[in-house]
């Protein structure tokens, strides 16, 4: 596994999710106080960019159809459909976010 650089810490609104692209990923960055979420960044079911999404409660809807999704473990669903997206365990050191990829 790869350590790399993913956001400031600083540059990341509370409860707001935004893009973010390492390499040809792209992803979703959540902060929620001091927990950071890093997920895959496009809904598997209708490939809508999640950082157009909601957050609440450690989970992100996709403005799309309404997807859920549970950011620490990347299991999602739709109507009792089961999606998952990829979940990055994520470092913060000072102001740095890092994940392992």
């Amino acid at each position: 596994m790869v350590r790399v650089a993913v956001a400031k810490l600083s540059e990341l609104p509370d409860k707001q999710p935004v893009p973010r692209t390492v390499g040809t990923r792209a992803l979703v960055v959540v902060r929620d106080g001091k927990t950071v979420y890093v997920c895959d960044g496009v809904c598997p079911h209708g490939r809508w960019l999640l950082s157009l999404g909601t957050y609440g409660n450690g989970k992100l809807t996709c403005r799309g159809h309404g997807a859920v999704y549970d950011l620490a473990t990347g299991e999602g669903s739709l109507n009792g459909y089961p999606l998952h997206i990829g979940s990055y365990r994520s470092e913060v050191v000072g102001d740095e976010v890092y994940i392992y990829i």
